[in-house]
């Protein structure tokens, strides 16, 4: 849980101090982050399918299994970083243009993004290594390599944007060179540990071949997962897009809510690795009651840590907002109504982080697609343009959000006691027969 809450507050931290640069270097940011985040989000298959695929592995004692699932998610770490910061790099004036930003929040943003977007793939092999040491039961690696990588991409933040120790104050392009060379240097550690360490040895992950046994179910994971994933991220994207049409002041608003929104999500995301990786385990090894015990823990759990969040946020109305911005525009439209949504959903959101993760250790990817893109498309994305049509601003937006997890929370309820998640897992009779088909 604590290697997830380090992202979250690095991007905090890289906002505040971006904040105080002005409100347009902000926007800029706020458009990044949410190209960036929607791209990243679809691709985090590369940790969630490794995850579940590794732990049905690691439950069944097959070692070498768990080794091949990693390679091939390497692989498609490879190819999909490369397209993604080419066609990035090539694309990004018009992404910024679509994303309704003006002349004044374009050209810096452009830039910003590029060198951003260019450190994709170090990002994914740290993907990889998260869902493969996840999957062998190992959390605290990942929260040692998530902690000295956001720690370093903190300390170039302060040197880079601000001009200290002798280098040259970049501003907004200093918070982007110092997420590169965290990028970089994360990607490099991930990939020393997982070829050039004892501790992986015996998984074989020295003997690489192609086949489509292996890639197939990551394959099947990760088409489920990247359309349920795009769609949230379209959607979430698409609202920014909206919110950038009602002015600069209102984007660096949403900016600052949405990643207090996201620090509560990916915290709670730790307690839904757990549940993954588990009932991952408990399926591989035929313990399917215990999953289902295991799974009304962390729906509780995931309460519990959604109302300490609740009340955080309540308390610390006032100190938060000063935090990031001083500006009367964003500080008067952040008091409003936005903040109370942003606190008072936060014990109902915990619970969906929790079971989301429960149910694709199960593999049930394909009901979470399904329901994903029934609320993205049927019910954010349509009440996000009616906000901007009505003149609903932020309040319209945000009550969109609120109603997504709403949906979200009915569906993985119903999903999670009806047990039809115990029949979603494909066992290896399954994959066999998809490849002769």
């Amino acid at each position: 849980m604590l290697a997830i809450a380090s992202e979250p507050i690095l991007s905090l931290a890289d906002t505040a101090m971006i904040g105080r640069l002005g409100v347009e270097p902000l926007a800029a940011k706020a458009i990044s982050s949410a190209l960036i985040g929607g791209i990243y989000w679809i691709f985090t298959f590369l940790i969630f399918g490794t995850t579940t695929l590794v732990g049905y592995h690691h439950g069944a004692n097959e070692p070498e299994a768990c080794g091949e699932v990693c390679l091939h998610a390497l692989f498609l770490a490879t190819a999909g970083g490369t397209a993604v910061l080419s066609l990035g790099i090539l694309f990004a004036p018009y992404l910024y243009t679509w994303m309704g930003a003006g002349e004044e929040v374009l050209v810096d943003g452009t830039t910003y993004f590029r060198i951003r977007i260019a450190g994709t793939p170090f990002t994914f092999f740290f993907y990889v290594t998260v869902g493969f040491m996840r999957g062998i039961q190992n959390t605290r690696t990942p929260m040692v390599i998530a902690f000295v990588v956001n720690g370093l991409n903190l300390i170039l933040d302060y040197v880079l944007i601000y001009g200290k120790f002798g280098f040259p104050a970049m501003g907004l392009q200093g918070a982007a060179v110092a997420a590169l060379s965290a990028q970089v240097i994360g990607g490099v550690i991930c990939l020393a540990l997982l070829f050039f360490s004892s501790y992986t040895s015996h998984y074989g992950l020295t003997h690489w071949r192609f086949t489509r046994r292996r890639i197939l179910p990551l394959f099947f994971i990760g088409r489920d997962l990247a359309i349920r994933t795009g769609a949230l991220r379209f959607s979430l994207v698409f609202a920014t897009a909206t919110v950038g049409r009602m002015g600069t002041g209102r984007l660096s608003s949403h900016e600052i809510a949405f990643q207090l929104w996201l620090l509560c999500s990916d915290a709670i995301d730790g307690l839904a690795v757990a549940g993954q990786a588990l009932v991952a385990k408990y399926l591989g090894s035929n313990r399917a009651d215990r999953a289902y015990q295991m799974g009304k823990i962390l729906i509780l759990c995931g309460l519990t840590a959604g109302l300490i969040f609740a009340v955080g946020y309540l308390w610390m109305k006032q100190p938060l907002i000063v935090l990031f911005t001083k500006n009367p525009e964003v500080v008067w439209t952040l008091s409003g109504g936005i903040f109370l949504f942003l606190a008072l959903f936060q014990p109902l959101n915990g619970i969906v982080y929790v079971l989301d993760g429960f149910l694709i250790g199960a593999h049930d990817t394909r009901y979470l697609m399904w329901a994903m893109l029934i609320g993205g498309l049927g019910i954010f994305i349509p009440v996000a343009w009616i906000s901007l049509q009505w003149d609903l601003g932020l309040i319209g937006i945000w009550t969109g959000l609120c109603l997504l997890m709403a949906w979200r929370l009915v569906t993985n309820l119903f999903r999670f006691f009806s047990r039809r998640w115990i029949s979603a897992f494909p066992r290896p009779s399954t994959v066999h027969a998809r490849e002769a088909g």
